[in-house]
């Protein structure tokens, strides 16, 4: 905070000895003393290693000082980040026979979380273990950032197969946090669709970038993401380091 307003925010988490900062965000110059803040506070409480996931400028804001501030940990992570100019979005594809959706709000938080967990196990690259349901539900609720209205599950005949999560400023801007389909439903469509349906609506209410991140093997994202019109803008990498025996 500064003279009373706050100016950023940042997520810790600490589980089994791993210290994660997460959704660094605040004005110019404020990067870095908030990743140094929360890991300060991650060692105070335990941790044995810290992780953090930081991008070029051209995605992150303070991405330059964050990615120098981090010089020699480790990379053990690196995907690419795709915006969309949303005036460009295709038309909306026909919906799927049996097809209904939901915003998250309107399903039961269990549910998605299981729908989450299981979507989540096949995604390309070095991820941690999925976390527990009342920290799942703490980030997916709790975060200011995450947008449960513009995150869709795609029923098919009634029952949760597919969802598309976003966060965003509500303004603006957003960017996808999660997209998938339980593996017995996949290639028909289900995840494009959801996707597509969840831009539209987004602009529809006023926002005008999208963003998504994504791994040069995940071919089917890929390609979802091409037909969606989303292109290049930098990549993020997962960075890991030992914190020194006291």
């Amino acid at each position: 905070m500064q003279d009373g307003r706050i100016t950023g925010h940042v997520r810790s988490v600490l589980r089994d000895g791993v210290g994660t900062t997460l959704l660094i965000a605040g004005e110019d110059g404020t990067g870095t003393d908030l990743l140094a803040a929360s890991e300060r506070s991650l060692v105070e409480r335990g941790a044995r290693s810290l992780r953090v996931t930081a991008a070029e400028e051209a995605v992150q804001r303070d991405g330059q000082a964050l990615l120098e501030f981090l010089g020699g940990s480790e990379v053990v992570d690196t995907h690419q980040i795709l915006g969309l100019d949303l005036r460009n979005l295709p038309p909306l594809p026909a919906a799927p026979v049996g097809a209904e959706l939901r915003t998250w709000h309107e399903l039961d938080p269990r549910a998605l979380y299981e729908l989450d967990r299981l979507t989540s196990a096949d995604e390309p690259g070095e991820a941690p273990a999925f976390a527990p349901f009342e920290d799942w539900y703490a980030k997916m609720w709790g975060h200011p950032l995450h947008d449960l209205d513009l995150s869709l599950v795609l029923l098919l005949d009634g029952r949760p197969v597919a969802i598309t999560c976003y966060v965003s400023d509500r303004r603006a801007r957003m960017e996808s946090a999660m997209t998938g389909t339980l593996r017995e439903y996949r290639g028909l469509g289900l995840a494009d669709y959801a996707k597509t349906v969840a831009l539209h609506r987004a602009r529809e209410k006023g926002f005008t970038r999208a963003y998504t991140g994504n791994h040069t093997d995940n071919a089917p994202m890929l390609a979802i993401n091409e037909r969606l019109g989303y292109r290049l803008v930098g990549s993020e990498h997962t960075f890991v380091r030992e914190v020194p025996a006291p």
